[in-house]
């Protein structure tokens, strides 16, 4: 006899497909803006993984996402940072009205760690903001990330640098750039949304759509560069020990290195 209780909820989740049946609705939390909830059909995709493709770390991508850190917060979630490239600047975080005791850094070790990590933050109902160029996930690691994210019902971010290859610059070797171009490819992402963002001139941000269901591939938009969150000082450079601060302040925003510490999520 079938297990019906499983069959049902397959049945439930939104990325479920059914023949013959009416297409499903991705569902969607407002990214706080009019203009880039039009673009994506009414906002960040929930239960699913959202790429950033970032020209380089610090332009203003993280503006892009102060509203929906400061309301899973305000509703009683962790936004946990994974591996960010530079240390968060706590003041704009704090004007932005977001609990910093709500949010929590996390350094991995290793790709396996940031994947074990990332998945654990996703299926404990936490706001995953993780950054993968130390770490190079692979597809069928996505692949567990956006899975997660579907039985969450939550939405996850992936910061990455956008490293499409140049017709100007001469590919190492030929297998160096068919693993460089294929990664890039639109169809090579799990990710229910990839996103390009780019600077475009000194006040505004192009943010152009690479992935998504209904859209077409290459929609485009400008906003305002909003405020840059990072002080650009390096993590692994900071004087002091980012575990055990010789004196706890306010402004602090705890932080974890290794897997061994347990997420009380």
């Amino acid at each position: 006899m079938p297990n019906t209780e499983i069959i049902t909820k397959l049945l439930a989740r939104h990325d479920t497909w059914r023949g013959q049946s009416q297409k499903s609705i991705q569902r969607s939390v407002s990214s706080g803006n009019d203009q880039i909830d039009l673009l994506l059909k009414g906002g960040w995709p929930t239960a699913a993984l959202t790429e950033l493709l970032v020209q380089r770390p610090g332009i203003g991508e993280l503006s892009l996402l102060l509203p929906t850190i400061r309301d899973y917060c305000q509703n009683n979630h962790l936004s946990v940072w994974l591996d960010p490239p530079y240390q968060p600047y706590a003041p704009a975080l704090a004007a932005a009205g977001i609990a910093l005791q709500k949010v929590l850094i996390v350094q991995s070790k290793s790709a396996r760690e940031w994947l074990w990590v990332a998945e654990q933050c996703i299926r404990n109902n936490a706001l995953l903001l993780a950054w993968s160029d130390n770490k190079m996930p692979s597809y069928s690691d996505l692949r567990k990330l956006q899975l997660a994210a579907a039985d969450s019902g939550h939405a996850a971010f992936l910061f990455s640098t956008n490293r499409e290859p140049s017709a100007n610059r001469e590919p190492s070797s030929k297998a160096a750039y068919n693993r460089e171009s294929n990664k890039q490819q639109s169809g090579s992402s799990p990710a229910t949304l990839r996103l390009e963002v780019d600077s475009a001139g000194e006040k505004n941000l192009r943010l152009s759509v690479r992935k998504l269901r209904g859209v077409a591939p290459g929609e485009q938009l400008l906003i305002p560069r909003g405020k840059d969150l990072s002080s650009q000082t390096s993590l692994a450079k900071l004087p002091v020990n980012s575990i055990h601060p010789a004196i706890p302040i306010s402004t602090d925003i705890p932080r974890i290195k290794t897997s061994e510490q347990r997420l009380n999520l």
